[in-house]
């Protein structure tokens, strides 16, 4: 019998070498968290991919195989196919620990609320499948800034991976354009003057590329105007409490008066049956 610990010895029979095996056991894997080794490996992945997603994402060994197949198998369900599966986990491991029913909420939100059609929908996975981690909310509210507010047609979302940055961040830079007068709303027909910028030149740029080749201005602009944003967000939001408050205080205000109201009017019918008497 080999001399070698059983699960060292399985490790390096899946193409691990000693120093990826040893990095492996220092995760506390114990013999039989192997299977889950494996089923990574079964996938397509290399032993270095599949050491770096355990890496990241370690609670992947406390799953049983059964449920991490389960998970791969839900992936592949949603149109990630061979290549396509091990270069979205390759790029994004947490998709390994996303439920089945998120990943179903986030399909459901972007056919339905977003209106992406199935093949629109496969191409998000395939150029950003790390939107299947995104909160379904999350999503609406930066599609219907970007689809309404932003005038954008659905294939430019797509190409922009709209889904992997910050709500806030499109804000600031498509309203500090707006006030630069580089930046023109939509008409009726949702149609965007030609000489606006591109919604990818918005968003994946860099925030000195976008200061230099879009707003043509300084990182000190930029910085002023997103605290000027901040503080009239703030305000708005203080200003719809204040009116939910009013309302509030109103409803208790008429709530009061109907009160008294019946009062008076039991006891007015009160006194007039005591007259009859």
């Amino acid at each position: 019998m080999s001399s070698i610990p059983i699960a060292r010895q399985a490790l390096l029979e899946l193409g691990f070498s000693e120093e990826q095996t040893e990095k492996i056991q220092g995760m506390r894997c114990p013999q039989h968290k192997i299977p889950n080794i494996k089923e990574l490996c079964f996938i397509g992945l290399s032993p270095k991919t599949v050491l770096r997603i355990l890496e990241e994402r370690p609670e992947l060994l406390k799953m049983t195989d059964k449920e991490l197949r389960n998970r791969v198998d839900a992936l592949r369900v949603l149109g990630l196919g061979e290549g396509s599966l091990q270069n979205s986990l390759s790029r994004c491991p947490a998709l390994l620990s996303v439920p089945r029913s998120h990943l179903q909420a986030v399909i459901h939100c972007l056919k339905n609320r977003c209106q992406f059609t199935s093949l629109q929908v496969l191409k998000i996975l395939h150029a950003a499948p790390e939107t299947l981690t995104q909160d379904p909310s999350h999503i609406e509210d930066l599609f219907q800034y970007v689809y309404f507010r932003m005038g954008a047609k659905h294939q430019d979302i797509i190409s922009s991976q709209v889904f992997e940055t910050s709500v806030n961040e499109i804000k600031v830079r498509h309203q500090f354009l707006e006030r630069l007068g580089k930046f023109q709303p939509p008409d009726k027909k949702r149609v965007c003057p030609p000489s606006n910028p591109k919604l990818k030149e918005v968003i994946q740029l860099s925030e000195e590329d976008f200061l230099t080749r879009v707003a043509h201005s300084s990182s000190e602009e930029l910085d002023t105007f997103r605290k000027i944003l901040e503080r009239e967000e703030r305000e708005g939001a203080q200003d719809i409490e204040d009116e939910e408050d009013e309302l509030i205080n109103n409803d208790d205000d008429s709530a009061s008066e109907n009160e008294d109201y019946e009062e008076n009017v039991q006891g007015y019918k009160s006194k007039r049956r005591h007259k009859k008497k």
